[in-house]
C-alpha cells in the first residue's frame, strides 16, 4: 500500500487495512514500515495559522458581554457582535 500510495502515513494504512476488515494497530503498522525502511510520508504544505487568519479576517467575528452594576436591584446586561 505504501508504494502505491506514498503519501499515505501509518494512520492512514491503518484506516484502509480496518476497512478491509484487518484489525491492526497504527502502531504496528508503524513498526513494520519503520522495519522496512519506510520513512514517514512528507508533509503536506499547507498555509501556516498566520496566513489563514489573514484570508479569513474578512469572517471572523468578535463578540462582546458587557454587565453594567446599579445601585438598585436590577442589573443591566447587553450582548453585541461586530463582524
Amino acid at each position: 500500500m505504501t508504494r502505491e500510495n506514498p503519501a499515505w502515513g501509518h494512520r492512514r494504512i491503518q484506516g484502509e487495512l480496518a476497512r478491509l476488515g484487518y484489525a491492526i494497530a497504527a502502531s504496528t503498522v508503524w513498526e513494520i514500515l519503520h522495519a522496512a525502511g519506510i520513512g514517514p510520508a512528507p508533509r503536506r504544505a499547507g498555509p501556516i495559522l498566520r496566513q489563514v487568519l489573514a484570508a479569513q479576517a474578512h469572517a471572523i467575528i468578535a463578540c462582546g458581554f458587557l454587565v453594567a452594576n446599579t445601585t438598585t436591584p436590577h442589573n443591566y446586561s447587553s450582548g453585541h457582535v461586530t463582524q
